[in-house]
């Protein structure tokens, strides 16, 4: 991949699905990003699935921290389209 591919791939947006361990309300999500979100419980544990555009890598960044800072566990991060 080259300069052009990756600048490409940072910046934009792009329609992201992230899943973390717990339960997030989906009204918490709703005033960060308007993202979806969705539960399943998989061996005694809930996870939630957040799915929704965000504007760019910084944005996404950002999200992160929040998650992070709610002490919520990501499993996962995928970017589903761009």
């Amino acid at each position: 991949m080259n300069t052009a591919d990756l600048k490409k791939n940072f910046r934009g947006q792009a329609t992201y699905q992230i899943t973390v361990k717990g339960k997030v309300a989906p009204d918490f999500m709703n005033r960060l990003n308007n993202l979806s979100v969705s539960h399943t419980e998989s061996n005694d544990q809930i996870l939630s699935t957040l799915t929704g555009e965000i504007e760019d890598q910084a944005a996404l960044n950002g999200l992160l921290n929040v998650l992070f800072d709610h002490q919520y566990d990501v499993i996962s991060v995928m970017k589903i389209r761009i």
